[in-house]
């Protein structure tokens, strides 16, 4: 049986470390990119069962990364600080949890999703 695949697009790097050991401890392979760019890069090569989004990147406001991830059909989470209104409608898509929150409650989101999602089968790295 295949790990689920949980992206974090994240740039606050201790951030990214807690999620991603929180995610591991669940079962999870976890990849990590810390901007709109580069998170389009990793999707155009693997779906992930779950992404974790932050609003605002390195190079700016993560909606085309949340309207790909609405056209692909990935479940994803909203975790920011950042309202979204106004950011882009893909937003609304997703599931808002306001930074900070306790992991529990990603891992649990994360979880949830994944196994949604896995009726389909992404690929995944590990």
């Amino acid at each position: 049986m295949r790990k689920p695949l949980a992206l974090i697009v994240e740039d606050e790097p201790m951030i990214v470390v807690d999620i991603e050991a929180y995610l591991k401890q669940a079962g999870f392979a976890v990849a990590s990119e810390p901007s709109c760019v580069r998170a389009r890069q990793i999707l155009a090569l693997v779906e992930p069962d779950v992404v974790i989004l932050d609003v605002l990147l390195q190079d700016g406001v993560s909606s085309s990364v949340a309207e790909e991830l609405v056209a692909r059909n990935i479940p994803f989470v909203v975790y920011s600080a950042t309202d979204i209104e106004g950011r882009g409608e893909a937003f609304k898509a997703g599931t808002f949890v306001e930074k900070p929150a306790d992991d529990s409650v990603l891992v649990a989101l994360a979880s949830s999703m994944a196994r949604a999602s896995t009726a389909g089968e992404h690929a995944s790295i590990c």
